[in-house]
């Protein structure tokens, strides 16, 4: 990426073509977004992006990089407290209210990120590779040693069906654009409400046919 200079105008016109850039992927996709649209939301001319960014596709990486790091930040030490019935559970549901905090809660920056995971989803392109194993890959491996240890020592199979089974409680509601909203959230309380209540049925799901039992080693996520 190239290095404008560090001056007030040049910060913000850098800052202008991010935040267009985060909308017009979230709304329409890489494929159809174009670096002409960008630069018409951002205000500036189609330069401008080469100059600060190179390209569409380094633009395009530069804004996941920067959601990686701070979605990935919060489950860093999920796991360094577990010790007990009490801390393993906790730490489900701490996993599960960050993960429908995200795909549930319409703050600005939850909402484009959800929209521009979701478009990888629909359209696997280039970036989709680099999501798997910069997001989904470390947080869903939190949520599989979490598992673990409740089953050490249980046939690697009926493991992963029970992982997976788990884990997809939260995919649905990643696309809940409409129409689907009304299936997946309750417009009868407010949306932090609904988060924490589904967060406490999932959570007390899976401690209904698991309790901790040690902790263990980490192994590969997927075989």
């Amino acid at each position: 990426m190239n290095q404008p200079a560090g001056t007030g105008r040049a910060r913000a016109a850098k800052e202008r073509i991010l935040r267009a850039a985060r909308e017009l992927f979230a709304e329409n996709g890489f494929r159809d977004t174009t670096v002409r649209d960008i630069a018409k939301r951002a205000g500036v001319n189609g330069a401008a992006i080469n100059y600060y960014f190179a390209s569409k596709e380094a633009l395009y990486a530069a804004i996941f990089e920067e959601a990686f790091e701070r979605f990935r930040r919060p489950f860093a030490d999920m796991l360094d407290g577990v010790r007990d019935q009490a801390t393993w559970r906790a730490a489900l549901e701490a996993w599960f209210g960050f993960v429908l905090e995200l795909f549930l809660l319409d703050t600005p920056e939850r909402s484009i990120f959800r929209r521009l995971v979701a478009q990888e989803r629909a359209a696997p392109g280039e970036a989709t590779a680099r999501i798997v194993e910069s997001v989904v890959r470390p947080v869903a491996a939190v949520l599989r040693d979490l598992l673990r240890m409740s089953m050490p020592d249980a046939d690697p199979v009926a493991f992963h069906a029970a992982f997976i089974t788990t884990m997809s409680q939260c995919a649905v509601f990643m696309h809940r654009d409409p129409p689907w909203d009304p299936f997946v959230v309750s417009d009868r309380v407010p949306r932090e409400t609904w988060v924490r209540t589904v967060r406490d049925e999932i959570v007390a799901n899976v401690c209904a046919r698991h309790s901790f039992v040690r902790r263990t080693e980490p192994f590969p996520l997927f075989p």
